[in-house]
């Protein structure tokens, strides 16, 4: 992607974020990291949770349960402050094209259908997990798939995703064809952003530290403002930093448990 390209894009999401829509969604992400970072009841303090949130530097025996409460509703919170994000620039693009009165609804059902999706990608990551007796909270779980994120960065599959990330088909303003063709450009959206984001999303089904979450985040935020990030080492650095983090404090966890 040449550099007259990449100006075009950017202007694209510099419009996106100043929509209406994108600010109600930027503000809903705001409100998901501050309630990822309030103790909930059935979450210990300081990190030490037995549930979907479990800080990397504490063993918890128990698998992970998909179907409680807390790990929906947590995994929901991670969706809307992670993903959300990134599905500005398609959601502002279907608000742009509707009709006046179809400029909330067909923008909600683009978002919902994202939202589904990655619902439905972290129920299978979490299953999978459970099934292999993965407790929850497992640093080498998180680490394995890390692992896997590093290594796809330099993919020839994931450039040419990240080239046309912002890529998207006719738009109709209403009706029902105007709720398919919204819901259509959610599928192209997760589908896009499950290949760049899905290793490190899948490493957090089971549990994760705040740093990992923060880092993949800033991670992803990174790749969408600069479509040429694939060129840009920040992006691994910041997952790497994510993986050394789980690393390190996961070593150092051992040895006070020895001590």
């Amino acid at each position: 992607m040449s550099v007259l390209q990449a100006a075009p894009l950017a202007d694209r999401l510099s419009d996106s974020v100043r929509a209406t829509t994108a600010r109600v969604i930027l503000g809903a992400t705001a409100t998901a990291w501050l309630a990822l970072s309030i103790p909930w009841p059935g979450r210990g303090s300081a990190g030490q949770t037995h549930d979907h949130h479990a800080h990397a530097v504490s063993p918890v025996a128990d698998v992970v349960d998909p179907w409680s409460l807390t790990w929906m509703s947590s995994w929901l919170l991670m969706v809307i402050a992670m993903m959300w994000p990134l599905a500005v620039p398609t959601v502002g693009a279907v608000s742009r094209s509707s009709y006046r009165g179809w400029r909330a609804r067909l923008p909600v059902v683009c978002l919902a259908t994202v939202t589904a999706l990655w619902l439905a990608v972290g129920l299978a990551g979490a299953l999978l997990a459970r099934s292999l007796g993965v407790p929850a909270g497992s640093v080498w779980w998180q680490l394995a798939f890390v692992g896997l994120a590093l290594a796809a960065f330099r993919s020839a599959r994931r450039t040419r995703v990240l080239e046309t990330c912002l890529r998207l088909p006719p738009l109709a303003p209403g009706g029902r064809r105007g709720v398919v063709t919204a819901a259509r450009a959610g599928l192209l959206t997760w589908r896009r952003c499950v290949v760049l984001c899905g290793p490190v999303m899948l490493a957090m089904s089971v549990g994760h530290s705040a740093v990992l979450m923060v880092c993949a985040s800033l991670a992803a935020w990174w790749e969408s403002w600069h479509p040429r990030a694939w060129r840009d080492p920040v992006p691994v650095m910041l997952v790497a930093a994510g993986g050394l983090w789980l690393l390190v404090s996961h070593a150092l966890a051992q040895g006070v448990g020895h001590g």
